[in-house]
């Protein structure tokens, strides 16, 4: 009975927090509350300093209170390990590359003279050096979470400012694994010399790393692409479930930080095939994970700070705000971006982030930071992200001011994004494949989606830029960022499946371009939209699609008509033995 008892005290618990995901977070979204904050207050409300203060008096509180911590922390941490997961799937090489100016030279200086201003601020305070630089790094940190949810809910992210704290946000993602490996190290001064636990640490890592590396080069893709021929998605969730899970288990068990594990996981499986529809299917379980984070953090928080740091408190958000956003906007200035840009990303980004509650945690946990003073820098950080909402107005003012004072108007200053102005082709068979071809003699960038996993694997072996893929996706389309695509040519045969995707395209991107090959005998009777264009399946299916694509391209029709004519003298794509 008491083992019963217990287990309905869970599910108590497991209920209220999908109450909240479910029904208060979704209604507080309706008045632009971005979720991280609805969170962080329902957990001040909910937690043991909020209502819990007050069940003794009224025990019928207690359904509205989440008693166990234990649960909490374990779902609150798997969060973390799945948003290092999500960040290491969406990091490519090619992505670096492109940002590598503003990832590495703005977000690596922005890191390192921030954490240095903010240790010799805190050993000022009187703090010891592993302290200072654990805090440092902890505070120079901002919150991807809710960054990226206003720039989101602001249409900033395709903008020139929205591209400048994006890459940055991802720098300070990149550098989370080795602040959680440097905070272990100093954690672990007394089992030995600082320099014995570095090489240790360093040397286990190695070891680490690269045996999972050589197990996902070695295993993991061949796995899924032996597993791909099952239609339904549960084969691929559970396999990523269990990858994501697994790595994270295995660097714990060696010592390092469980969230590097589900990074290199993320890295891994980025490179297969299976990266975007993986992407999606795992979005909507970190979404929950990373809300019952952020939950835990307002449970954690103690109210009863504000009596005993009344004016220090209030000084040090003000602080952390001006320091941060004094630091970056000097250094934006130095790799040429416009100053109203530059101010309103400093201020996008002065907040602490939400990777310090881990950080100092661990802190907390290694003995390097007594509980009482990490709770007011806990507090410090809660208040920060609490305000950004609100301070993130001053960027546009401050910018309206700037370019009056210094005539600026808005640069077409753009960071590079992957794969503008491309071709998305929906169904890589062979009339997807044969517009391939015709695509690539003119050099125009595009990129094939297939849910034939056995058929991706062929036309990647042979060099085609395929991946696999549901049509139907929302979040599959948000990924190949199809916001900045030329055109999209859905070539899938079945008319169901093209029905479904022009509906879907069509409810979140009316404006794209969509040419779509039909069966004669299945015209279309839905409502498309003005930039739609069928063309009915015919020995000349193919080549009418490339005409069409050819000149919203903005070929000249004469130019058109000869690609045409020598497509067609040539003949089909021959298959390849």
């Amino acid at each position: 009975m008491p083992e019963n008892l217990h287990l309905w005290s869970i599910l108590e618990d497991v209920m209220l927090i999908l109450a909240l995901a479910g029904l208060v977070i979704p209604a507080l979204q309706r008045f632009k509350v971005s979720p991280a904050l609805g969170y962080l207050v329902f957990g001040l409300i909910i937690g043991p300093h909020g209502l819990g203060l007050m069940t003794e008096r009224y025990p019928a509180l207690s359904s509205f209170v989440i008693e166990d911590k234990a649960l909490i922390h374990l779902l609150a941490e798997l969060g973390v390990v799945f948003l290092l997961f999500m960040i290491g799937l969406e990091l490519t090489f090619a992505k670096l590359w492109q940002l590598k100016r503003f990832v590495l030279g703005l977000g690596g200086l922005q890191i390192i003279v921030t954490a240095a201003v903010i240790v010799l601020i805190v050993l000022n305070l009187g703090y010891a050096l592993p302290v200072s630089v654990v805090l440092g790094a902890a505070l120079a940190l901002s919150s991807t979470a809710i960054v990226m949810q206003i720039m989101m809910e602001r249409h900033m992210i395709s903008r020139p400012t929205g591209q400048i704290c994006f890459s940055v946000l991802l720098m300070q993602d990149l550098a989370v694994v080795p602040i959680l490996v440097m905070v272990g190290v100093l954690a672990g001064q007394a089992d030995g010399g600082v320099a014995l636990v570095l090489v240790k640490a360093v040397a286990t890592a190695v070891v680490v790393i690269a045996v999972m590396f050589f197990l996902g080069r070695t295993l993991l893709r061949p796995a899924l692409q032996l597993l791909s021929f099952a239609k339904n998605a549960e084969w691929l969730l559970a396999i990523t479930l269990f990858c994501v899970i697994g790595a994270a288990g295995l660097t714990q068990a060696a010592g390092l930080s469980a969230a590097l594990g589900a990074f290199l996981a993320g890295l891994l499986i980025g490179e297969t095939d299976f990266r975007y529809e993986i992407e999606v299917l795992v979005e909507p379980v970190k979404g929950l994970l990373m809300g019952i984070f952020f939950l835990s953090v307002g449970m954690s928080i103690d109210l009863a700070a504000f009596q005993q740091y009344p004016v220090m408190l209030p000084a040090a958000v003000a602080g952390i705000f001006l320091v941060k956003a004094a630091i970056f906007f000097p250094l934006a200035l130095l790799f040429n971006i416009p100053r109203n840009q530059a101010i309103k990303a400093a201020v996008m980004l002065a907040q602490c982030g939400e990777f310090a509650f881990i950080v100092i945690g661990l802190a907390v946990t290694g003995g390097l930071l007594p509980q009482e003073d990490a709770q007011f820098f806990l507090m410090l950080a809660a208040i920060s992200m609490l305000c950004t909402p609100l301070l993130s107005r001053l960027g546009p003012v401050l910018q309206n001011l700037l370019r009056e004072k210094y005539q600026e108007t808005d640069p077409q200053y753009t960071v590079p994004t992957e794969n503008t102005g491309h071709i998305v082709i929906v169904g890589f068979g062979h009339v997807g494949r044969s517009l391939a071809d015709i695509l690539e003699r003119q050099t125009i960038p595009y990129i094939g989606i297939d849910m034939d996993g056995e058929n991706v694997k062929e036309m990647k072996k042979r060099g085609y830029p395929v991946i696999y893929g549901n049509g139907r996706h929302v979040k599959m389309w948000k990924a190949l960022n199809v916001e900045h695509a030329g055109a999209i040519a859905v070539t899938v045969s079945a008319y169901d499946d093209t029905k479904a995707i022009i509906k879907m395209l069509r409810k979140y991107h009316p404006y794209i371009p969509i040419l779509a090959r039909t069966q004669e005998d299945k015209q279309p009777r839905f409502q498309s939209g003005d930039n739609t264009v069928f063309i009915a399946e015919q020995s000349e299916a193919t080549r009418q699609i490339a005409r069409v694509l050819l000149d919203y391209v903005g070929l000249e029709k004469d130019i058109i008509n000869s690609i045409i004519a020598t497509h067609r003298e040539g003949g089909d794509t021959p298959e390849e033995a």
